[in-house]
């Protein structure tokens, strides 16, 4: 192993003393850490390159990305005064070299390590990187940074600004900065159209339960990740009932969810998040960093309901849900109060995810690069009981499970993720068929208990 840090820092592009906001979202991950020392908010990222990269150059290309967006050079302290975000000078990130022509699992060694190692906040060093050679005029490139400064509508622009530092690095160019969103961000509360996205969170929320019970194992088993076997051909046969339903193959997903929450749970009314980017502002869609809010999504039957009453209800709630998602989730928690349980978001403990985080193919400097990330290291990082991963890939629906250990047995993850399956494949002919199921004591017979 050997590293590349020798090239000179660049120059900074902004004033040091620039005002620097938190937004919701930063201070909720970070107050998690804060409780639960354990918990990692890393963001792995790996891509095999087809062709050659040079260390020195991809070195200093790094350094010029780091200078130019302060979010990758913003430290989080926490000082008498709470949680604060400063800006730091310029730094550059230590490239890892990595032989791995002898060894088939040292991509994934690299990147398990990173994940597993805190990050130290108050740095501002929340990057890691690594270029790792694989023989045959292969190499691998690494990077480990914290959810605190990225997320996966992000990744896409830090790999064209790494490209456009690496190949044309005396062109510089102005970039919109994280601190303006941020701000952005802030500006918008106690508005008119705040305040009334605030009344409709509270109005759709009132009376849900704040948790989706899981059947917990006897005793804490590891982390999981898997991927859902889902047959060939299965997103052209939704497509139909996209077209004549007017709905998204997201709602389509986000139903078969509810309908396996219901079934599993036994209960008419279930609650799950979904990740939302907050980038419709014009200034913002290519800003780097976190621009991410969390939506409720609540789905509530009787004994009467079919599919496609489950359908059109979260049809409307998505709708809803995307029109008043001004309001961070925190405002809403916060508004709300639900009863907390440690280890457990309220609302969102079960999460329907629609972006894979390493689905980003690009290309630098004229090579290809393919993205590469395996399951396991996935379970690594669960944060909620239960994460459903969702994505269109070659015209083919993929769907991966991710669940805590401690909150759900890897048993119980493989019945849920089976039953999700079939709910999913046998969407188009199922619409007219009761969502309760017809089989008594089901709940009961997972372990599901009414004090979960």
């Amino acid at each position: 192993m050997d590293s590349v840090s020798r090239m000179p820092l660049p120059d900074t592009v902004s004033p040091e003393d620039a005002p620097l906001a938190l937004t919701a979202f930063q201070r909720r991950i970070w107050l998690a850490e804060l409780i639960d020392p354990d918990v990692r908010n890393h963001v792995p990222l790996a891509w095999e390159v087809a062709g050659r990269l040079d260390p020195g150059r991809l070195s200093a290309a790094l350094g010029r990305l780091v200078a130019g967006h302060e979010i990758l050079r913003t430290r989080f302290v926490e000082d008498d005064n709470g949680l604060s975000v400063q800006l730091r000078e310029p730094w550059l990130p230590q490239l890892e070299l990595l032989d791995l022509r002898e060894t088939s699992s040292g991509t994934m060694d690299w990147l398990d390590a990173s994940v597993r190692r805190p990050f130290d906040l108050e740095s501002g060093q929340l990057l890691r990187a690594a270029l790792g050679d694989l023989g045959d005029d292969r190499q691998v490139l690494l990077l480990c940074l914290h959810h605190m400064v990225i997320d996966g509508e992000s990744v896409p622009l830090l790999l064209a600004e790494l490209d456009r530092h690496y190949t044309t690095p005396d062109r510089p160019r102005p970039v919109v900065q994280y601190r303006q969103f941020a701000a952005y961000q802030q500006q918008q509360r106690d508005t008119d159209a705040w305040n009334t996205d605030l009344l409709y969170w509270e109005s759709a929320l009132r009376g849900a339960s704040p948790d989706t019970p899981l059947p917990e194992p006897e005793q804490p088993e590891p982390n999981g990740a898997f991927q859902i076997s889902l047959p060939a051909g299965l997103l052209d046969s939704l497509q139909k009932v996209q077209s004549e339903r007017r709905v998204s193959w997201f709602m389509v997903a986000a139903t078969a969810l509810a309908v396996t929450l219901h079934r599993w749970t036994g209960l008419d009314d279930v609650t799950f998040g979904s990740p939302t980017a907050n980038r419709d502002q014009p200034p913002f869609t290519e800003v780097l960093g976190p621009c991410l809010n969390t939506v409720v999504l609540r789905s509530r039957v009787d004994s009467e309901s079919t599919l496609l009453d489950a359908l059109m209800q979260m049809r409307d709630q998505a709708l809803d849900a995307l029109e008043h998602q001004s309001v961070e989730f925190d405002d809403v928690v916060t508004r709300l109060k639900p009863t907390r349980r440690f280890g457990r978001t309220p609302y969102t403990n079960v999460t329907l995810n629609m972006n894979l985080l390493d689905d980003h193919a690009a290309v630098l400097d004229g090579t290809q690069l393919t993205p590469v990330l395996d399951d396991s290291l996935r379970s690594n990082y669960a944060k909620f009981g239960l994460t459903m991963t969702m994505a269109q890939r070659d015209g083919r629906l993929i769907a991966l499970m991710a669940h805590r250990g401690d909150q759900l047995s890897a048993s119980h993850a493989r019945e849920l993720a089976d039953e999700f399956a079939d709910v999913l494949t046998r969407f188009p002919q199922d619409l007219n068929k009761p969502v309760v199921s017809p089989e008594p004591g089901r709940r009961q017979d997972r372990g599901v208990s009414e004090g979960a």
